[in-house]
């Protein structure tokens, strides 16, 4: 079985791709999409294929079994604050495409996170809707929306039984 995690930036989906290889380990084989092409995905007769992709309704998407879409939660904004602090106090922007320079504390780095940080916060909604027209248009029978961290587990979890 493959499952995909889904949802805009920076909303808990590696959080619950975590969660899910923590409890099954060895029965999982979980893939983060920035770190992988879709080559790389492997098949697996007797384990679940859990991959967390921030763009997984727009490629290869027909390719899942379930698709776990994550919504944004009400802090979103202060988690978009936490991970532009983390950002300028390590120095490394955006890890999976690095930007700027790596360096703590770089007051050059704040105008490239401050544009990362608005573009996300300013298009949430549009890109979340433009996500609901895609499941709605050709992925509702095996799409299942939550609005929590938590509520994804549970229903990642009755793969499992």
């Amino acid at each position: 079985m493959k499952i995909l995690i889904t949802g805009i930036g920076n909303i808990g989906k590696s959080s619950l791709r975590e969660m899910v290889a923590h409890k099954f380990a060895g029965q999982v084989v979980d893939i983060d999409m920035d770190y992988y092409t879709h080559a790389d995905i492997p098949e697996s007769s007797n384990k679940v294929v859990l991959i967390e992709d921030v763009h997984g309704l727009e490629r290869h998407s027909d390719q899942y079994d379930k698709i776990i879409y994550l919504m944004p939660p009400q802090n979103h904004i202060m988690l978009w604050l936490k991970r532009a602090w983390a950002w300028f106090s390590s120095g490394i922007v955006d890890r999976p495409d690095p930007k700027g320079i790596c360096k703590p504390y770089a007051f050059s780095n704040i105008p490239i996170i401050l544009k990362i940080v608005l573009k996300n916060i300013l298009f949430r909604k549009k890109w979340v809707s433009d996500d609901m027209q895609i499941i709605k248009k050709e992925f509702e029978d095996k799409t299942i929306i939550v609005k929590s961290v938590d509520m994804g587990y549970k229903e990642i979890e009755k793969s499992f039984y």
